[in-house]
C-alpha cells in the first residue's frame, strides 16, 4: 500500500496495527483530514506570534496525529519545533514555517488520497 503515491506517509504500520482493518484506518485517516488542518493554523499563528507555550503544545498535538498516519519527516519536524519551543530562551520556529507548510500539504494531499481513493478501493 506504501507505493509511489506516498511519498510522505506511510499507512502500513497503522493498518497493520488495525489488524487489516481498512475501513478502520481510512476512518482514522479521515480523522487526520478533518481535525489536522485546525491544528495547523493554531500552530502557524503560535509561531508567527512567537508565543512558545503555544507553538510546544501546538506542534506536540500536531506530531501525534501526523506520526499515526505515518508521517515520519513531518513528525521529526514538528518534534524539533517543539524542542526548540522548550528551549531556555525559546528559540523561534518562524524560520521553519515555509517548509512546514510545505510538508503538511503534502501530507494532507497524501492521507486525503487514502481516504477518498484507496480505502474505497479495497
Amino acid at each position: 500500500m506504501n507505493d509511489n503515491r506516498y511519498q510522505h506517509i506511510n499507512p502500513e504500520p497503522l493498518l497493520d496495527a488495525m489488524g487489516g482493518d481498512v475501513a478502520a484506518c481510512r476512518h482514522m485517516f479521515g480523522t487526520f483530514a478533518k481535525s489536522a488542518p485546525a491544528t495547523f493554523a493554531r500552530l502557524e499563528s503560535a509561531i508567527l506570534a512567537d508565543e512558545a507555550a503555544l507553538v510546544k503544545r501546538e506542534a506536540h498535538s500536531l506530531k501525534s496525529m501526523t506520526a499515526l498516519v505515518g508521517a515520519a519527516e513531518l513528525t521529526e519536524m514538528l518534534k524539533s519545533i517543539e524542542i526548540q519551543s522548550r528551549a531556555e530562551p525559546p528559540q523561534s520556529a518562524q524560520p521553519s514555517l515555509a517548509p512546514l507548510q510545505a510538508l503538511f500539504d503534502a501530507v494532507s494531499s497524501e492521507v486525503r488520497h487514502y481516504v477518498d481513493q484507496v480505502g474505497v478501493a479495497q
